[in-house]
């Protein structure tokens, strides 16, 4: 799935805001594209004086230079990965819950400009340094679920300077390998990175995220599993019979 299906005016997102929000109230509504739900939950600060999101946003936006945070919606790679249309992962706790269980072999994850721009450079107002100056990374972390119980987690860096021949930060599009996490109907994401503070990460929590690639657990109709089951031991009768014969 691409997230080309969902409606968005050119250079623009969708964050979960539903306009006029009563101040000091949140709501919480999947943004559904392809048949999976993608977390979101939008608010609104307690005096209005600004709003917040995290979860998945929807996104379409192209600005690879701009390293204020309030450019939070754009992928580094400059749009989606072969498409326009992408979303934006924010903060641990993101998901997106799958429409039938099913395998999930993985997506295409890029950084976001915000996140690229401030560990290469700093952030604007001084809330985290390069992260090349101390040998430093940044993880996302999926942990796969079944019917509420985790079946794994994969990790990939965001970024990683820990040796003079670490890959340094993701600029463009990469795959996220996702088949070690067995059959989920969830995935969860969390962040993990080398320059925390005293209120945790300091650096930017978010990718991006497209060509989400997943399949189903096949339905097996148990009139059809007994014919299987009785086509399988017809077949160990016959071979039994023929070694007698041959003994």
């Amino acid at each position: 799935m691409t997230f080309e299906d969902l409606s968005l005016a050119p250079n623009s997102y969708f964050n979960g805001d539903p306009g006029n929000l009563p101040n000091g109230q949140s709501v919480s509504n999947p943004i559904v594209s392809g048949g999976v739900a993608f977390s979101n939950t939008f608010s609104v600060a307690p005096d209005g004086s600004y709003t917040y999101w995290t979860g998945f946003a929807a996104s379409n936006v192209i600005d690879t230079t701009d390293p204020d945070f309030t450019n939070q919606y754009a992928s580094y790679p400059g749009g989606g990965y072969q498409s326009s249309t992408y979303a934006i992962a924010y903060a641990d706790g993101a998901s997106f819950t799958l429409p039938a269980a099913g395998m999930v072999s993985g997506f295409e994850i890029a950084n976001s400009t915000y996140a690229y721009l401030a560990m290469a450079n700093g952030d604007p107002y001084g809330f985290t340094a390069p992260l090349a100056n101390a040998q430093g990374y940044l993880i996302v972390t999926a942990t796969g679920f079944l019917q509420g119980n985790s079946t794994g987690s994969a990790d990939f860096y965001l970024a990683d300077f820990r040796t003079l021949s670490s890959a340094g930060i993701l600029a463009g599009w990469a795959w996220f390998d996702l088949t070690g996490l067995g059959t989920v109907d969830r995935v969860s994401f969390a962040f993990t990175g080398s320059d925390t503070g005293l209120y945790g990460l300091n650096t930017p929590a978010y990718f991006a995220i497209d060509d989400l690639t997943y399949g189903s657990v096949p339905e097996i109709d148990p009139k059809s599993l007994g014919s299987v089951l009785a086509l399988v031991l017809g077949s160990l009768g016959l071979l039994e019979r023929r070694r007698l014969k041959a003994a």
